[in-house]
């Protein structure tokens, strides 16, 4: 009987733990879900999205919520100021090199009230592979002093492992055809029948 009362009340303070911890969700394309939290600020946590064909960054959300920042002017939820930042990287033989997307609470009570803040990148970062698959490096992070800060944080964009395959057909006269990017001629091209 004693062991099992132990058993219990281990298992109760291992679930009471689990439930108070603080957690972050850090998500983008190609990432699976879940597997990226960050449990405290400051927050530093990297991902690689590797042998990738084309990555497009288009902005960065989040939401959530904290108990509040340490000291004085923290205690009611409302001092500290807590600062997201996203980076995107791609590696060599990449057409663009780094991006990098900012959000920012003024205070945390800012964070702990305002609904699912968006920032979107115009014109998006489109990290694309010239002649062999690309590295994507994804950074997410966060400083300040929020204490036990939950919510989501995301990269928003596009992910693709393989470029598509290719469909459908193209016909064409036999004959001999300028090809020319306005108004300089590029040459010429010759198709024939086999």
């Amino acid at each position: 009987m004693k062991i099992r009362s132990t058993f219990i009340a281990l298992f109760t303070c291992a679930l009471a733990s689990s439930v108070a911890r603080a957690d972050i969700l850090l998500g983008a394309p190609g990432v699976p879900a879940g597997t990226r939290i960050a449990t405290k600020v400051p927050f530093k946590i990297d991902y690689n999205l590797n042998n990738s064909y084309k990555f497009i960054f288009s902005g960065i959300q989040a939401k959530g919520d904290t108990l509040g920042a340490p000291g004085s002017s923290g205690t009611n939820g409302n001092g500290g100021q807590f600062h997201l930042q996203a980076t995107v990287s791609g590696g060599s033989g990449c057409n663009t090199s780094e991006r990098i997307g900012k959000i920012e609470f003024r205070n945390i009570q800012e964070y702990n009230t305002a609904p699912l803040k968006t920032i979107l990148i115009s014109p998006a970062a489109v990290f694309k592979a010239n002649s062999s698959p690309i590295d994507i490096s994804l950074e997410w992070k966060g400083n300040g002093n929020a204490h036990k800060p939950n919510g989501i944080f995301n990269i928003l964009g596009e992910y693709q492992k393989d470029p598509p395959v290719p469909t459908g057909s193209l016909s064409f006269l036999v004959g001999r055809w300028i090809l020319e990017d306005n108004p300089n001629p590029e040459g010429t091209a010759t198709i024939v029948r086999e």
